[in-house]
C-alpha cells in the first residue's frame, strides 16, 4: 500500500526527494521555511540555487508573475519531482492570482508565498504554507481537486478558505492516490 512506503503516512505524498527551484524574488529565510515544513512531511529536500525570473515571467501592468511562465521554467529542469518557489505575487490565466501552479500527474509545481504571508503571524504563515506546499505537489502527483472543504486538495480562492481547510488527504483523495500510482506501477 503506498502510505507504507512513505516516511508520513498521514499526508501519504509518494516523494522522497524533491527539488527545490528557487526563483527570485525568494528570500533565503523563506527558503530554508519551505525546505523545514517539507522535512517535517518527511520528505527529503534537493535545493538548486536560485534562478533569475525567466523573460517574459514579470507584467509590468499587473505588477505580478505570470504563473505558467514561472511553471514553464521548473518543466525545463531535468528532476522530478521539482517544486519552483517564489516571494513574488502571480497570477495565472484569468485568476486575479494564484497561490500556486501544477501539472497534473506531471510531478512539476510552482508555490508563490507572496500572498501566504498577507496579515499572519509566522506560524499563521508556516500553517498556510505547508497546506498550499501539500496542495500543488498532491496535484504535481496526479490529484485534482476535491470537493471536501477540510481536505488539503480543495481549491482555495481566498487566505479564508485556506485557513479553514486541514493539511491533510481527504480518505478520498488517499484512495485516488494510492490507485493511480498502483496502476502506474508507482506502489
Amino acid at each position: 500500500m503506498l502510505g507504507e512506503n512513505v516516511k508520513n503516512p498521514t499526508m501519504s505524498l509518494p516523494i522522497e526527494v524533491l527539488t527545490i527551484l528557487p526563483v527570485r524574488p525568494i528570500g533565503t529565510g523563506t527558503l530554508s521555511e519551505i525546505c523545514e515544513v517539507l522535512q517535517a512531511k518527511g520528505i527529503q529536500v534537493a535545493p538548486k540555487l536560485p534562478t533569475l525570473r525567466p523573460i517574459g515571467a514579470y507584467d509590468a501592468r499587473r505588477q505580478q508573475f505570470r504563473a505558467e511562465v514561472l511553471l514553464e521554467r521548473a518543466r525545463s529542469c531535468a528532476a522530478r519531482p521539482i517544486l519552483a518557489v517564489t516571494d513574488a505575487d502571480c497570477y495565472g490565466g484569468t485568476l486575479n492570482f494564484v497561490l500556486g501552479m501544477a501539472e497534473v500527474g506531471g510531478r512539476v509545481a510552482l508555490v508563490s508565498t507572496h500572498r501566504l504571508r498577507a496579515a499572519s503571524t509566522r506560524d499563521t504563515f508556516r500553517q498556510r504554507l505547508a497546506k498550499e506546499l501539500m496542495h500543488e505537489l498532491g496535484h504535481g502527483e496526479g490529484l485534482g481537486h476535491c470537493t471536501d472543504p477540510k481536505c488539503v486538495m480543495h481549491f482555495s480562492n481566498s487566505l479564508t478558505e485556506v485557513d479553514a481547510k486541514s493539511g491533510e488527504l481527504c480518505a478520498g483523495c488517499l484512495r485516488r492516490l494510492e490507485l493511480a500510482h498502483a496502476a502506474s506501477g508507482a506502489a
